[in-house]
């Protein structure tokens, strides 16, 4: 399905104010996101036993993405029986547009599915292990806290510590540090050398990869060309004029990517083990 710019045609200009900030965001996370584009977990990983390795980790944060996603639409739509008009009308379309592509999104057949489901496929197609992403899933069907679900399971305590500050961001319920947080630490950060691997992977394992090399290549279509600069806009119309929030902004980014460093650092370590 290919990706356009005219479903934000809607959109005006972001005020000169608004643009700066932005620029100045970008621009204080630029050391955090250097260092994980250049971070050694890539180059590291050779073949299935590694990158099995990865994505048993890295779901955790697939699924959590999803969970910053819904909060961020519980926030800024209405989700209550009866429906009443809730926030601002364009912020309404912005989260409503990366939730359908998030959430239903289509396979390589044209199906609809979410971007979790596609990267759980793409594990099982590839041998990794997903008993741990569903034993998880199961206890949240059922109501358990999810916190104390992730802390039983035995993940990688750099992995915990990723999922569990997304948790408490969403539970702090300020929508423009959520908002901070679901556009600053995206999958984007993944660099072109990781999905070339993948495709020299795919290429020395016929048919084992196909899933995933599409699950990378849409999702980071979809991020460069539509939900970035969606979400962008996002966080200008919630901090608006506040240069606080604007601040808030800034120390939950520097966050998230610390912690994204940290955890490629506990997956990194983990494959030298073997």
């Amino acid at each position: 399905m290919p990706v356009t710019l005219e479903k934000t045609a809607y959109l005006p200009p972001l005020l000169p104010f608004y643009q700066e900030k932005l620029n100045w965001l970008q621009q204080e996370l630029r050391p955090y996101r250097q260092a994980l584009m250049q971070h050694p977990l890539y180059e590291s990983i050779y073949d299935l036993a590694d990158l099995r390795v990865f994505m048993e980790n890295h779901i955790f944060a697939v699924w959590d993405f999803m969970s910053l996603l819904k909060s961020l639409q519980r926030h800024l739509t209405c989700v209550d029986v009866p429906w009443t008009p809730h926030g601002n009308p364009a912020n309404r379309r912005l989260i409503n547009e990366i939730v359908l592509e998030e959430e239903t999104d289509v396979d390589p057949a044209g199906q609809p599915i979410s971007h979790f489901e596609l990267y759980i496929r793409a594990m099982e197609e590839c041998g990794a292990d997903t008993r741990l992403i569903h034993e998880l899933m199961v206890g949240v069907q059922q109501g358990k806290e999810v916190l104390s679900e992730m802390e039983a399971l035995p993940v990688l305590a750099n992995t915990k510590s990723f999922v569990s500050h997304t948790f408490k961001t969403i539970q702090a319920g300020q929508a423009h540090r959520i908002a901070a947080a679901f556009t600053f630490g995206r999958e984007d950060v993944i660099p072109d050398m990781f999905r070339a691997l993948i495709g020299d992977m795919n290429r020395r394992y016929p048919g084992t990869l196909d899933t995933f090399q599409y699950y990378m290549d849409r999702h980071i279509q979809l991020d460069d060309a539509v939900h970035s600069p969606l979400a962008m806009r996002m966080v200008a119309e919630l901090c608006g004029q506040d240069e606080h929030k604007w601040e808030e902004c800034l120390t939950e980014a520097i966050t998230c990517q610390k912690l994204r460093l940290h955890l490629w650092d506990g997956i990194l370590a983990n494959l030298r083990r073997y």
